[in-house]
Formats: C-alpha cells, sequence, structure tokens
C-alpha cells in the first residue's frame, strides 16, 4: 500500500517539495495546540532549556522531550508514510522543533537549504526530509516558508541570488497554509523563512528525517523518558536504538494501525 500517488510523487521529484492538505483534523489541531502552548510556556520559564530565543525567532528545541503526543507524531501515518516512501525504509529521526514566528519578523538574505555534508555529493540520493505541520492559518504576509522549486537538484556551489526581501525570489512560492495542513521538502531545497509582515504568530511543528546510519543531531538525542515510549520496532528505529546497519523495521498495515491508536489514545 502506497501513500503517495503518481502524481504526487512525480511533483516531489521535480520540485523538491510536497504539500498535503488537511491532514490534521480539528480534534487534533485542538491537542497540538495545547500542549505547544505548554511546551512553550515552560521552555519560556527555564532559560536552562535549549533553544533560540530572538526578536525574530523562538524555536523551542527538542520539543519531543515535552510531551508524548509530540512522539506519537513522529508516526502519524498520512504524512510519515509519505515521507518513508521518499527516504526508503532505513529512516530515522535526525531533528525536532516548535517554531514560532512573531508579528513583524523579517529576515534579511534568508535563502539557505538545511542538507550540508562537506566533500559529500551524491545528486541522486536523498538523505533529509523535513516535516512542517501548520498549526495555525499562514495568511499571504504571514512569513510562510518560502521555497525556490527545483533548486534540490542544484550542484554544490551553484550562485543564488540571495535578495534583501525573501519573497522577492524569482520563480519562489509561498508556504501560506491554512492550520491542519502539512508540507515537506528535500534537505538540499534552497529556502527562506518569509517576513511576518501579519498581527498573528507563525507556528509550526516540524520533524527532520534521515537514515539510521546518520547520527542523531547533537542536543536531540532523546531522554530515558522517550526511549520508554518507543514500544514498536519503528520507533525504536526512529530514535536510534537500533543496529544502523541491520535490519529495517517494518511498516505495514498493522504497524500503521498501532500508529493511529496510540495518537488516538493520546488525545483521549
Amino acid at each position: 500500500m502506497t501513500v503517495l500517488d503518481q502524481g504526487q510523487r512525480f511533483f516531489f521529484e521535480c520540485n523538491g517539495y510536497l504539500v498535503l492538505p488537511d491532514v490534521l483534523d480539528a480534534r487534533q489541531l485542538d491537542a497540538l495546540r495545547a500542549v505547544c502552548d505548554e511546551a512553550e510556556q515552560c521552555w519560556r520559564a527555564d532559560a536552562s532549556l535549549a533553544g533560540v530565543r530572538r526578536h525574530d525567532l523562538d524555536q523551542v528545541m527538542a520539543i519531543v522531550e515535552y510531551d508524548e503526543l509530540f512522539f506519537t507524531m513522529l508516526t502519524y501515518p498520512p504524512v510519515f508514510g509519505a515521507v518513508r516512501e521518499l527516504l526508503g525504509p532505513d529512516i530515522s529521526l535526525l531533528d525536532h522543533d516548535y517554531f514560532i514566528t512573531p508579528p513583524g519578523a523579517t529576515i534579511h538574505k534568508g535563502w539557505h537549504y538545511d542538507e550540508s555534508f562537506p566533500n559529500v555529493y551524491h545528486p541522486r540520493s536523498r538523505l533529509m526530509i523535513k516535516v512542517f505541520y501548520v498549526l495555525h492559518d499562514i495568511p499571504a504576509d504571514g512569513g510562510g516558508t518560502v521555497m525556490l522549486p527545483g533548486s534540490h537538484s542544484f550542484a554544490p556551489g551553484w550562485t543564488l541570488p540571495n535578495p534583501p526581501v525573501p519573497e522577492d525570489m524569482p520563480a519562489s512560492v509561498r508556504m501560506n497554509l491554512r492550520a491542519g495542513c502539512a508540507y515537506f521538502m528535500a534537505g538540499r531545497l534552497f529556502h527562506s523563512v518569509g517576513n511576518n509582515l501579519s498581527a498573528r504568530q507563525r507556528k509550526l511543528l516540524i520533524y527532520t528525517y534521515g537514515h539510521k546510519w546518520m547520527r542523531t543531531w547533537d542536543g536531540y538525542e532523546p531522554s530515558e523518558r522517550v526511549q520508554s515510549w518507543a514500544r514498536t520496532p519503528m520507533e525504536r528505529q526512529l530514535l536510534g536504538l537500533t543496529d544502523p546497519y541491520g535490519r529495517n523495521a517494518g511498516w505495514e498495515e498493522k504497524e500503521r494501525e498501532e500508529s493511529l491508536e496510540a495518537i488516538a489514545e493520546a488525545l483521549e
């Protein structure tokens, strides 16, 4: 059973990103917003907790550590199933964050890509995919991610214009999406945070997936508490708790049903 249809797969291969509309219903959104608010409150109250605290961005680092619902979302079938099809069965988790962009935040020359491995270039390989869950509507001027379609296939050293206003990049597209949507992009896709000229915060739940032979990013190593939540072989593989060169965990109908049941249980 595949998650992506032929058109979606072709679009991703050509453009390096894909939008999955309305993957979260109202109940799921309410639950995620609630735990995000609790995590943010805890993070703001303790300056020792890891993250980024800037005038233009708040990043609650290692968000999975804050609530088991964040953990169950690692294998949310409508999204995880699609990412696994694109990365392969050796999928693993590299990082996870909660991003808050305040009203009025502006970005100057913000174009970049996330997947940078010096002296390693595999133009036909896919090493990373970053997933974004949209928790609140993002209007056209709300600072949605700006992407350059097809740039994931550019060779290293490609000279890219970096206009002062990210939205002025020629041929770029904005992720101004409604709450409940998700989108993901290849690790080598050029992108930028947009300027949030709206009166509302932009809030995104983010998971980055790679391969199990890749080390979890520093600062995202799972605590013993998070490790105790991993009940299936796939969950253990995602946390880096299995042999990186051993047999891959399965993801069949049984595993997908178990994942949905775990999410339903977490929502109760």
